[in-house]
């Protein structure tokens, strides 16, 4: 009996040590861009989002993002996830290629933890979320990002 305690002792810790890292990883991974899009036309903005499970900076812009997105249902944006959790994958690119960001793309593969505000007729970067934005800050980075590309 003690040799069965002793044996099951040198693998608890591993055990419990791969738990917590697999509850830390994939704990709230809510898409953040998994809102209701309404608008009826070709998007002026596509926000697309580099992100991964085991980003602590998606962890916390995802959420507020999530929050803010229905308020932009009705509004020419797109809301679009890039998720390089399981590495830089050419579905990955493909589904870049197909949202209008293969200029960018190369440029920001296999980072995260931000969302780019891209004009979809020119493909520029308008402006940048990250963690550094609050709600308000990112409803009126997004509002501005909008009114510029109409206004072109």
């Amino acid at each position: 009996m003690a040799a069965i305690l002793t044996q099951l002792k040198k693998y608890i810790f591993p055990i419990v040590l791969i738990g917590g890292i697999a509850v830390f990883v994939f704990s709230g991974r809510n898409t953040a861009t998994g809102a209701e899009y309404t608008y009826q036309g070709e998007p002026e903005i596509v926000a697309a989002t580099f992100s991964s499970a085991w980003c602590s900076s998606c962890k916390i812009l995802e959420p507020r993002l999530a929050g803010v997105i229905p308020e932009f249902s009705d509004k020419p944006i797109k809301f679009v996830e890039l998720d390089f959790t399981l590495g830089q994958r050419s579905e990955i690119a493909e589904k870049a290629a197909a949202e209008g960001l293969s200029e960018i793309y190369p440029r920001f593969k296999g980072a995260t933890g931000f969302t780019l505000l891209v004009d979809a007729d020119t493909g520029e970067i308008v402006d940048m979320l990250t963690i550094n934005h609050t709600d308000r800050a990112m409803r009126a980075a997004i509002a501005q990002s909008l009114a510029v590309a109409s206004a072109d």
